[in-house]
């Protein structure tokens, strides 16, 4: 039997746009990389941090919860219907890690904090 929470994953997260707006290294430290993207569907647009845990032997990534998690919570209710679940947060991040912004600065991160970065696979 299909779950129609996971049938309608992929097209929201398909619609959705994650851009690169900022990367503050004060912000890490050497388990956790924390990046600034923008969530964008359409004109419309909400910040929201992606938080790295490093020290895993594989890093994953999730929206963080800060002062910006519950405009992304509700900015994803208000154009898609969708609840923001944990799974759905992996799956921006993971895709996020693609990008040239995520590896540009995962490189400047692992100049500063190389202890759990070396092992990892990133280019």
């Amino acid at each position: 039997m299909k779950n129609n929470y996971f049938s309608s994953v992929p097209s929201f997260i398909q619609q959705l746009e994650v851009t690169f707006h900022n990367f503050d290294i004060e912000r890490c430290d050497e388990k956790t990389f924390y990046i600034t993207v923008l969530l964008k569907y359409r004109m419309h647009k909400v910040l929201c941090d992606f938080i790295y845990i490093i020290d895993q032997e594989e890093i994953y990534g999730a929206i963080s919860i800060n002062k910006h998690y519950e405009h992304a919570r509700n900015f994803i209710q208000q154009h898609f219907r969708h609840v923001l679940m944990y799974s759905d947060e992996l799956k921006l991040a993971k895709d996020f890690m693609d990008t040239i912004f995520f590896k540009r600065n995962i490189q400047l991160f692992a100049k500063k904090y190389p202890k759990f970065v070396a092992s990892k696979n990133i280019s």
